[in-house]
């Protein structure tokens, strides 16, 4: 056999050995995405009184030394956004009125907890534009209404640093990849493997030794 064929059998194996690796190694990447699933992700477990209020839900606001919370937000202008929210403790907390004739009355909190709530007496609302900013140091769970409007759902929770009770949340997962069985994924790593150890010793016998046949020069 000459040199050149020789070289061009060689160069086959090799990109047929090469296509058995990613084929492998895509595989084994298929096994740890799926058996990853990236659970163990906490949130707070909020009060009952806060189950039928309205708003945006639940935002993780962690790592900020400020938040802000709109008073007043949604379609009917009767809702905290967010609504439920996780702070460290030491957090600047700015209720920002984005309507009018409403206010923030806390209805419970931990013992030290620094929600004051707007000034006034129960139903004194603060003018669009306003803010009301506290700095909640003390952790715990603290629940808040707009005093008019609670009866219409406008209530909004905080729960400030570590010391609360969470529950875990699934992340959810892209809707278009799709569920590898266990098995499939097993036989796939396996079949891959095969692969290349076939072509492999296909490889060593092209170059060290083996009948080929008679080429023209």
């Amino acid at each position: 056999m000459s040199d050149q064929s020789a070289d061009v059998s060689r160069r086959a194996f090799l990109r047929a050995g090469a296509g058995a690796t990613a084929v492998a190694a895509g595989a084994g990447t298929a096994a740890a995405q799926e058996e990853g699933g990236g659970g163990g992700n906490v949130k707070p477990v909020f009060p009952s009184y806060v189950s039928d209020a309205n708003g945006p839900g639940y935002q993780d606001m962690r790592g900020s030394s400020e938040v802000t919370v709109e008073v007043g937000a949604g379609s009917g202008g009767f809702a905290f956004a967010p609504t439920n929210i996780w702070v460290d403790s030491g957090t600047t907390v700015v209720f920002e009125f984005v309507a009018p004739s409403h206010n923030v009355k806390p209805t419970e909190q931990p013992d030290g907890g620094g929600l004051a709530g707007t000034e006034g007496g129960q139903f004194a609302t603060i003018p669009e534009g306003e803010t009301y900013e506290v700095t909640l140091e003390t952790g715990g769970m603290y629940t808040y209404n707009c005093a008019p409007h609670e009866g219409q759902g406008m209530k909004g929770a905080i729960a400030v640093g570590g010391d609360v009770e969470t529950e875990e949340i699934s992340t959810p997962s892209a809707p278009s990849r799709p569920q590898v069985p266990g098995a499939a994924k097993s036989l796939g790593i396996a079949t891959g493997f095969g692969m290349a150890a076939t072509l492999g010793l296909g490889y060593f016998f092209i170059k060290y030794g083996g009948d080929y046949g008679e080429y023209d020069e």
